[in-house]
């Protein structure tokens, strides 16, 4: 896996898996926390789980949730929080 860009630069990108380039939005875990922090939420709890090698299906051609990624990055990230009435 080689990685082109640093995980500390936020913002748009353009992304060309596809068959037609996309504009992909890239935020640091601590971005999107921050976010909900200041919009009045409570974090209750944050999963960043795994996917497990029997998982994974090899119809993912364009390595987009490749195992090689899911070793090294989490493939999901859940943030289970709650606004205060």
């Amino acid at each position: 896996m080689t990685l082109e860009k640093s995980y500390l630069e936020e913002g748009p990108y353009v992304h060309e898996a596809w068959s037609q380039p996309a504009i992909m939005q890239q935020y640091k875990l601590g971005s999107y926390i921050n976010a909900l922090i200041k919009a009045g939420f409570q974090i209750e709890h944050v999963v960043e789980d795994v996917c497990k090698p029997d998982e994974i299906q090899e119809h993912h051609v364009n390595g987009w949730y490749s195992l090689e990624k899911a070793k090294v990055v989490p493939t999901t990230m859940i943030i289970k929080c709650k606004k205060p009435v």
